[in-house]
């Protein structure tokens, strides 16, 4: 069994030796470039791309058989980190009232109900934390450490956002929050709920002409309005 990524008997991530790091940096290499490629592609290729990214973060983490704890699955840290969805809850309802007075709000998105809008971004707001906590985030504090894995992870985070320029500073700030969030509490299920709270509620208050409906790559390029 691979223990590349699992942690010390005081529950402290060790540094990996430069040997073992290199298959942590093929690892994450490869699983960002076929991120990228899913976000750079249109039609049936991206679809190609979409299950060869999902089969190597899910065969990858499989091989190395970590537990639920340290892939914040399990809840673990859940009742202590509920303060992140208040806070997110809060900060959403000021991006709201702000939109409100200055004249931006509109509906996200249009002719679907809110419940139906809520439960599949959340699904989606999951996916997006397991990939950037425990399969990015995880190898890079292996690589590097705590403390410069938040701003690395951050930053591959915001990257894939590009070139969106409402969601690129938006994710880098939300990203180091949410890195930081996961290294003390090792749970996704609250920093899921928060992100897709904030999501929401900066898609309903910034205007889709700026955002293109919060798409990113290619599809931020080829938005058309509607």
């Amino acid at each position: 069994m691979s223990t590349a990524l699992n942690p010390s008997p005081t529950g402290t991530p060790k540094l990996v030796p430069h040997t073992a790091g290199r298959g942590l940096i093929w690892e994450l290499a490869v699983g960002y470039g076929l991120l990228l490629a899913t976000l750079w592609t249109e039609g049936e290729l991206r679809w190609v791309w979409a299950v060869a990214v999902a089969i190597w973060i899910i065969g990858v983490t499989a091989y190395h058989r970590p537990s639920l704890r340290e892939l914040g699955l399990g809840w673990t840290g859940f009742v202590r980190s509920l303060w992140a969805v208040g806070l997110a809850s809060v900060a959403g309802a000021a991006m709201l009232f702000g939109a409100r007075l200055a004249g931006t709000l509109h509906p996200y998105p249009p002719h679907r109900t809110l419940l139906t809008v809520a439960t599949g971004y959340l699904v989606w707001t999951l996916q997006q934390q397991f990939m950037l906590q425990s399969f990015f985030f995880l190898r890079l504090e292996r690589l590097l450490g705590g403390g410069k894995a938040v701003w690395a992870a951050a930053g591959l985070f915001a990257l894939a956002h590009f070139p969106n320029p409402v969601l690129l500073p938006a994710t880098l700030v939300a990203g180091l929050a949410f890195c930081e969030l996961y290294r003390r509490y090792r749970n996704i299920y609250t920093l899921a709920i928060a992100q897709a709270i904030l999501g929401m509620c900066l898609a309903a208050a910034v205007p889709d002409a700026l955002h293109h409906h919060m798409h990113v790559g290619i599809g931020y390029l080829g938005w058309v309005s509607r």
